[in-house]
C-alpha cells in the first residue's frame, strides 16, 4: 500500500505516518527513512523528537537525504516511512551541505519517489503544506514551492491514498485507511475546535451555528490573557504568540469550559519563517490544536464560509477471525450467484442498509444550449421548473436528511421537490466538474481551440482543463463527500441533489463489473438513482441500485 501524509506544522501527521506504517509492516521489517541534514540546534532538537516519537515501534533508521533508488537497496517485502519529502526535495535542488541550485530537481526527485515505491511492498511518505501562504517569495523559494507541489501532485496520483492532517483531523481525500484504522468525526467532549484560513468566516459559522450571542465571545490580543470563563475565544493564535515569546505553555484544555468555542486562524501551513519567533510561534499553534483534538474538542475548518468536519485516524481492534466449520468451508466453495454482485461487508460490524436518492437538478439554459456548465451558478430555467414541478410528489416524502452541492440549481430543485420537508444541508464537494476555459461555451464556440481539442482527445478524466479541474479531481472529491454523509448522518432515508458528473463518478466507483463511463453513467435532468446501501462508510459498504424514476427492470 502507498500512503501520502500532508499538513502544517505540529498537525499530527508524522505521528499519524508512524503508527500506519508500523502497522501495515504486520511485525515485518519496517524502515524510517530520514531526509532532514540538521543544520542547527534546532534541526537538531527536531529530529530528537521524532527519533523520541517513534521510540519502542521497531524502526530501521536509515538516513537519506536524497536519491532513494541510488543509496537504498530495498527490502521487496519491508515497509518504508520517508520523512519528509519536503527536506528531501530541499537537499536535491540547493544542496545536502554546500549549496547549490538545481531548479530541475522536483522532477528527479518524483521519478526517484515513484521509482522507489515501486521497489516496497509498503511506502508512507510525509510531506508539508508549504502552498498556502500569502508571501512573494524570491525565484528560488517560488521554484522550491512549486517543486513540492509537482511532487504533491505526481504522488498523489500513483498513491492509494492520500490524507490531509489538520489540528490532530485528517481528511482523506482518495483511497481508504489501511485495516486495523478507523475514521471517526465525533469529539470526545462538548468543546468545539474552529480553524481555518483568514478571513474565511470562523466566527460568524460560531455564532450562527451555536447561538452566540454578545457578550459570550472574547477576541484575544497579544498583550494579554484569554477569559477562560466565556463560553467563545476567538483568535486564539494571538494568545499563542504570546506564549511563545514568554516561551512558557498555554493553558491547559481542561481549563476551558466543557462547552467552550475556540476559534483559532490556521498558521501552520506556508514556508517555514525566517524569524525565530514566528517559527516558533507556529510549531507550538500545531501541537497546541493537535493537543486540544486530543483532549476531545471535535475540529471544524471553515473555508469560504463552509464549514467541514475533520475527523480522527486511529487504530481500531480487528474483529475476531472465527474458525471456520466445514459446513460453511462447502458453502463458501459454492458459486456467486449473479443477482448477488454486491460488495462484501463484514457482517460482524452489524451493517446496516440505507436508501440514498441520488438526484441530478433539473434543467438550466446552458443545459438546453449545450453548454459546459460546472462551476457557474446557472439557476434553473423557466422550462426546467416546470418539469420539476410535474414530478413533484413522484419521489415520496418519507426522506430524513437532505443534501445539496450548494449551487443555485441544486437548491432551486431540492425546494421544489420536497419544499416542505426539511432544509437540506450543503456539501461542496458534490459539485459539478469545474470546466475553467470552458465554462458557458459550447461545442460549436470551441471546436477550433487547440486547448479544447488538446482535452477532448485521448483521456480527459486525467486531463485538467485549462483553468479548471480533471474528470479524476472530481471523482475524488465527490466519493469522499458520500463516504462523510455514510459515516456522520444516521438517517436511514438520504436525498442527495447534485449534478450529472458526480452522479455518475459514485456509481462507476460502486459497480464497477457494469464497465459504463461517465457519460453512459449520467441520468437525465431531474432524474437518478436510488441506491440501497449497506455498510458505514464507502470503503466496506454493499450497494444495488435503480434508476428513478423507474424506466423498466431495475438494476442490482
Amino acid at each position: 500500500m502507498k500512503i501520502w501524509i500532508t499538513g502544517g506544522a505540529g498537525s499530527g501527521k508524522s505521528s499519524l505516518a508512524q503508527e500506519l506504517a508500523a502497522t501495515l509492516a504486520a511485525g515485518e521489517p519496517h524502515y524510517y527513512v530520514a531526509t532532514m541534514v540538521p543544520r542547527d540546534d534546532e534541526d537538531r532538537r527536531r529530529i530528537s523528537r521524532h527519533i523520541e516519537d517513534r521510540a519502542g515501534m521497531g524502526y530501521r533508521t536509515i538516513e537519506c537525504p536524497c536519491s532513494l533508488t541510488e543509496r537504498i537497496t530495498p527490502d521487496s517485502e519491508g515497509t518504508y516511512l520517508l520523512d519528509s519529502a519536503t527536506a528531501m526535495l530541499a537537499n536535491a535542488m540547493f544542496g545536502e551541505w554546500d549549496f547549490v541550485y538545481e531548479p530541475d530537481a522536483a522532477q528527479k526527485v518524483a521519478a526517484d519517489l515513484r521509482l522507489f515505491s515501486e521497489r516496497v511492498k509498503h511506502f508512507v511518505v510525509v510531506s508539508d503544506g508549504i502552498c498556502s501562504d500569502a508571501a512573494i517569495y524570491d525565484e528560488m523559494t517560488d521554484g522550491y514551492r512549486r517543486g513540492l507541489a509537482y511532487i504533491e501532485r505526481q504522488m498523489a496520483a500513483q498513491c492509494d491514498t492520500v490524507i490531509e492532517c489538520a489540528a490532530g483531523g485528517a481528511i482523506v481525500h482518495k483511497g481508504k485507511l489501511p485495516a486495523g484504522f478507523r475514521f471517526s468525526n465525533t469529539g470526545d467532549t462538548q468543546m468545539e475546535l474552529i480553524i481555518g484560513g483568514a478571513c474565511q468566516g470562523k466566527k460568524e459559522y460560531a455564532i450562527s451555528h451555536f447561538g452566540l450571542k454578545d457578550g459570550e465571545i472574547f477576541t484575544c490580543t497579544e498583550d494579554g490573557e484569554p477569559d477562560l470563563t466565556v463560553r467563545c475565544i476567538d483568535h486564539l493564535e494571538r494568545y499563542l504568540r504570546r506564549c511563545a515569546a514568554e516561551d512558557r505553555e498555554p493553558a491547559a484544555p481542561d481549563a476551558f469550559r466543557k462547552d467552550a468555542i475556540l476559534i483559532c486562524e490556521d498558521i501552520t501551513c506556508g514556508i517555514v519563517p525566517v524569524n525565530a519567533l514566528d517559527r516558533k510561534w507556529r510549531e507550538l499553534t500545531g501541537r497546541y490544536l493537535q493537543r486540544l483534538a486530543g483532549a476531545g474538542a471535535e475540529v471544524s475548518r471553515v473555508f469560504c464560509g463552509f464549514a467541514q468536519k475533520l475527523g480522527r485516524i486511529s487504530k481500531c481492534e480487528e474483529p475476531r477471525q472465527e474458525e471456520t466449520t466445514e459446513s460453511e468451508k462447502d458453502e463458501s466453495a459454492k458459486p456467486e450467484k449473479e443477482e448477488t454482485k454486491m460488495k462484501a461487508v463484514d457482517s460482524s460490524q452489524s451493517p446496516r442498509t440505507r436508501q440514498i436518492l441520488l438526484l441530478r437538478h433539473g434543467r438550466t439554459k446552458a443545459n438546453e444550449e449545450h453548454l459546459y456548465c460546472g462551476s457557474t451558478d446557472w439557476p434553473l430555467s423557466e422550462e426546467g421548473r416546470k418539469c420539476l414541478t410535474q414530478k413533484r410528489g413522484v419521489y415520496g416524502t418519507e426522506w430524513e436528511s437532505f443534501y445539496t452541492s450548494g449551487l443555485i440549481r441544486t437548491k432551486e430543485t431540492q425546494e421544489i421537490l420536497f419544499g416542505e420537508q426539511k432544509a437540506a444541508k450543503e456539501e461542496p464537494n458534490l459539485r459539478e466538474m469545474d470546466f475553467g476555459d470552458f465554462e458557458g461555451k459550447s461545442y460549436e464556440m470551441l471546436k477550433d481551440d487547440p486547448d479544447y481539442q488538446e482535452w477532448i482527445s485521448g483521456d480527459n478524466e486525467r486531463k485538467i482543463c485549462p483553468g479548471g479541474e480533471s474528470g479524476d479531481q472530481m471523482k475524488e472529491r465527490a466519493l469522499s463527500a458520500l463516504d462523510r454523509i455514510l459515516q456522520n448522518d444516521p438517517a436511514k432515508r438520504i436525498v442527495i441533489v447534485t449534478h450529472g458528473g458526480p452522479i455518475a463518478a459514485i456509481l462507476q466507483q460502486l459497480f464497477p463489473e457494469k464497465n459504463l463511463n461517465r457519460y453512459e453513467w449520467q441520468p437525465e435532468c431531474g432524474e437518478g438513482y436510488l441506491l440501497r446501501i449497506t455498510g458505514s462508510s464507502l470503503a466496506e459498504c454493499a450497494a444495488e441500485y435503480e434508476k428513478y424514476p423507474a424506466r423498466g427492470e431495475n438494476q442490482k
